[in-house]
């Protein structure tokens, strides 16, 4: 980028603190992960998304596809959907248990377990490519205390949910989800007729899987493919409760192989 650009982004991002005695007094952004200037930057009004991606001088080695802007208004409402998540697994849990349904209580327990120790993040949907970020459209205001990070690229794919057991798998790009399905077994509770793709950029596709609905998706590299479980063990919830889990699982940018 021209010098031009990066004296723009610097000032777009850390002119707020200009006679102020400290950064710690000031409102700041947090670039972290795959970047060569890491840390806190001064936020003031007006600052976008390019600024920070300038300033903390993004590597090329970073995966833009698996970052993640992180913000504080937003967790709110994944609070809200966590807590509906664990209160829709307590109350299946009470069911199979009621129907000595053992291997489903498992399944539901270790899920309740998993959901009440994953972080609310405040993950929102962002275009985290720097390149793509001179668009308007792709450059938004941030917001004091946001969050970016910045990963590496990992070379597998996840398969979660009414597995018996969790799948990390490598990465094929010619691979369509019911073809990964077949490295990974099924639980008995899992709805046979879909699965929730959830790429690295936090998107939640439903993709059919049964016979009769089969359908090709591509499927990136650090993706997670759920495995949905049967509707009919959650109630009155059923018919939410699947897209609802995998909308926080998108919010989860760190959680297994992201870690990397």
């Amino acid at each position: 980028m021209s010098r031009m650009a990066t004296a723009l982004a610097k000032a777009l991002v850390l002119t707020c603190c200009a006679g102020t005695t400290a950064l710690a007094d000031a409102q700041t952004v947090t670039v972290t992960g795959a970047v060569a200037n890491p840390g806190d930057f001064a936020w003031q009004p007006g600052s976008r998304l390019l600024g920070a991606s300038v300033v903390a001088q993004v590597n090329q080695d970073a995966w833009y596809q698996g970052a993640a802007l992180l913000r504080k208004s937003a967790m709110r409402e994944q609070r809200k959907l966590k807590r509906g998540i664990e209160f829709d697994l307590q109350t299946a849990i009470v069911e199979a248990r009621a129907n000595n349904a053992t291997s489903t209580v498992e399944l539901l327990q270790r899920w309740s377990q998993r959901v009440a120790d994953m972080p609310v993040t405040g993950r929102v949907p962002a275009e985290l490519n720097p390149l793509k970020q001179w668009l308007i459209s792709s450059n938004p205001l941030l917001e004091p205390g946001d969050h970016i990070f910045y990963p590496r690229r990992p070379n597998s794919i996840r398969v979660v949910g009414a597995v018996m057991q969790d799948c990390t798998l490598p990465f094929s790009p010619a691979r369509t989800p019911v073809e990964y399905l077949e490295d990974c077994p099924a639980h008995p509770a899992a709805d046979p007729n879909q699965l929730f793709l959830i790429q690295p950029d936090g998107k939640v596709q439903t993709v059919g899987a049964a016979y009769w609905n089969v359908e090709d998706a591509w499927v990136a590299v650090g993706a997670i493919i759920y495995v949905p479980i049967t509707p009919a063990q959650f109630g009155t919830s059923s018919a939410d409760f699947n897209q609802e889990l995998a909308t926080w699982l998108a919010t989860q940018y760190q959680w297994g192989e992201q870690t990397q």
